[in-house]
């Protein structure tokens, strides 16, 4: 088998959206001959899976060193200080607001930017020591793409970057800049990808349309760059009853988190509509929404009188998302306009359950991915009118035969497999 050094802040047993796709990559490459030796970055907070160490093939070797102890017990030694300063008068808490999703101009730096002198160390141990023939890096945070380039120039290794999101292309940096802390900070990430991207022997993105602007910005990228999509795993799903009792109520379901690119907005005025309309009650509906949420969305979905309407639940675990997926009528995923070359994770999920879809996003992209089912629709963000039209025919569906949707086969092309393949033959061509 041929090994790789995979720099990947978040894999398992972490249970994040950004853990997913290597974890699901590393299972497939290990049959294809190819060995990932992990190096991982787990903080103390984080939501963890242990099963997601458990499915991994005995092949997969998981360094969970990436972050420097001494920088955290600095950070937890601090933080006991200020709670001692402040003593038993509460925090001050600030104005309700969405949870903040990736802004890399925002910030220059991330998490695991003080930890990237000790992971580039770890790094260069690890791949000596598992014998690494090629350097994966798996980003964000985009602080760990120095670790790579590092790891590799040491190592004498090819380096591949696979970006899981833009980073000089980001969505959020698509306004001109405030000011001018901002508009350096642009210039900064604009200089430092370029220089890594220049470095690296291959460079993956996850859509189409990012690969497309990627190489429209660096045309020294075409011949060695690609995209290979997030996919599924069918392999990682409990198995679902085949025939679910279905629910009493229509039921929409959307699963992950809630924040500031993906409101609840649009989908809280069609309910709106569809509900007075037919004049519904909460035994006849009800969204369901799975993961994190703040009280942001609580006060706006009370502010649309839907409160009785709307279940918040927990993150489940990924082996329980097929049966939760397969007791919905319809999936939900929604982005805002100007998210343009970024895919919902989630979408590879729900194509899994075969059940319908809608997609709230101006991505025209992920037509190709709905297409294996006609009743599955892509609504632009605004369109109120045509997403409460869309509602209304599934919602017409159950209450003419009370049952759930039939399930369809899920396309190959976006399987962990076909993903798998590709990465294989990237790998094949640098090893």
């Amino acid at each position: 088998m041929r090994t790789f050094l995979l720099v990947a802040p978040y894999f398992a047993p972490q249970a994040a959206v950004g853990a997913y796709r290597w974890i699901k990559l590393a299972r497939k490459l290990v049959p294809r001959g190819f060995r990932p030796a992990v190096l991982c970055a787990t903080f103390p907070e984080d939501a963890r899976d242990p099963e997601l160490l458990r499915v991994l093939p005995p092949e997969v070797v998981t360094h969970d060193a990436y972050l420097d102890r001494r920088i955290l017990a600095a950070r937890d030694g601090l933080t006991a200080l200020e709670k001692r300063l402040r003593g038993s008068k509460p925090a001050t808490r600030g104005p309700a607001r969405p949870i903040e999703g990736l802004k890399p101009f925002r910030d220059l730096g991330d998490r695991c930017l003080l930890h990237g002198p000790h992971a580039a160390r770890e790094a260069v141990e690890l791949g000596r020591r598992e014998g690494a023939q090629a350097v994966i890096v798996s980003a964000g945070p985009f602080s760990c793409l120095p670790v790579a380039a590092h790891a590799a120039h040491r190592l004498g290794l090819p380096l591949v970057l696979d970006f899981r999101d833009p980073w000089g292309l980001h969505e959020s940096g698509a306004a001109p800049p405030r000011d001018a802390a901002e508009r350096g900070r642009h210039h900064v990430i604009a200089a430092l990808e370029h220089r890594i991207v220049s470095r690296a022997d291959h460079v993956v993105l996850n859509t189409r349309g990012a690969l497309a602007a990627y190489q429209e910005r660096y045309p020294f990228l075409v011949g060695k760059s690609s995209f290979v999509r997030n996919h599924f795993d069918a392999s990682l799903y409990d198995p679902a009853p085949a025939s679910p009792e279905p629910p009493a109520r229509f039921t929409i379901l959307h699963t992950g988190t809630l924040r500031n690119d993906t409101r609840v907005d649009d989908i809280g005025r069609a309910l709106r509509r569809l509900i007075d309309r037919e004049n519904l009650t909460p035994a006849d509906l009800v969204l369901r929404q799975i993961g994190r949420a703040t009280e942001y969305e609580r006060a706006e979905i009370a502010s649309l009188g839907l409160s009785a309407f709307v279940e918040f639940a927990p993150p489940i675990p990924q082996r329980a998302l097929l049966g939760e997926m397969r007791r919905a009528h319809v999936l939900l995923s929604m982005f805002e306009p100007r998210v343009v070359l970024r895919i919902a994770a989630k979408t590879y999920d729900y194509i899994a359950s075969g059940m319908p879809m809608v997609a709230i996003t101006d991505n025209g992209e992920v037509d190709e991915l709905l297409a294996h089912r006609p009743d599955n629709a892509r609504i632009r963000p605004g369109d109120v009118d045509a997403l409460a039209a869309v509602l209304s025919s599934h919602f017409d569906r159950f209450r003419t035969t009370r049952a759930l949707p039939t399930p369809v086969p899920a396309p190959a092309e976006f399987s962990s497999e076909t993903a798998a393949d590709r990465f294989a033959a990237v790998l094949d061509r640098l090893m």
